[in-house]
């Protein structure tokens, strides 16, 4: 069964806010902020150029397939030129996300800044209070070549917010992240105006910038007395770096 989709920008990106403390002898929690304050204080370059396919499947068949030119300026905003558009356009919109982990810009030295604070505690896609919560180490896995641990947040929300991570130990290099997110879509059923999946990001190590490699989701829902499966695969290639505005970008010098 085919539906017009309208991907939303996924929440891919690390917020904070302020919450219970965490056990200072829970060693998930600690190595989970571990690895959220070293992608936080890590290099991150200014302007991210870099490419991006889409392919979104229903049920078996190719419903759309894209490619996408894209740079990316830390503070969230994207000079993007998409073949579904007519011209490149600046917008704050990206699909499935931007191309890093955040917290981006200036809230990365705000977020910087409140984790040294005792009291403040980094979270992931969504601010919830974590007093009641479990972080559970599942052990190490190979993901992509690297040995990570595996943490699972199993007390998670049925909403929007992360599931899991995997961080290299010694590193606290993140790996792998799953979060849940909402995207939308433009036609009935009213079970898919809010449909919630699960969002796998593969990181990769680029130049020293830890970037998005690929991110996919699976939606399977239910059309009358039938099922029909959506899957989606982005993958993010050709990095570039810059300090300052890429000239094949809409960006110009001093803005």
């Amino acid at each position: 069964m085919r539906r017009r989709l309208l991907c939303g920008a996924i929440t891919a990106l690390f917020v904070l806010g302020a919450s219970a403390v965490a056990r200072a002898d829970d060693a998930c929690w600690q190595l989970l902020f571990a690895g959220i304050e070293r992608d936080a204080a890590a290099p991150h370059a200014a302007y991210i150029s870099y490419s991006e396919l889409v392919n979104i499947e229903n049920d078996g068949y190719r419903y759309e397939r894209v490619n996408a030119n894209i740079t990316y300026r830390d503070d969230g905003v994207a000079s993007i030129d998409d073949e579904r558009w007519d011209h490149p356009f600046i917008s704050t919109f990206l699909e499935p996300g931007p191309p890093v982990l955040g917290p981006y810009g200036d809230r990365r030295q705000n977020w910087l800044a409140a984790a040294t604070q005792q009291y403040a505690l980094p979270l992931i896609a969504a601010v919830h209070n974590l007093a009641q919560r479990r972080c559970v180490d599942l052990g190490n896995e190979n993901v992509n070549g690297v040995r990570a641990a595996h943490l699972i947040l199993p007390d998670a929300p049925n909403g929007p917010g992360l599931k899991a991570i995997w961080i290299e130990p010694r590193s606290k290099v993140i790996e792998r992240v799953m979060l849940s997110g909402y995207f939308a879509m433009y036609s009935t059923p009213t079970d898919l105006t809010r449909a919630l999946a699960n969002y796998v990001i593969d990181m990769e190590s680029i130049d020293g910038y830890q970037v998005l490699q690929r991110v996919t989701w699976t939606y399977v829902y239910h059309v009358y007395d039938q099922t029909s499966r959506l899957e989606a695969e982005y993958d993010f290639d050709n990095y570039r770096f810059d300090m300052t505005p890429p000239a094949d970008s809409l960006f110009k010098a001093g803005t």
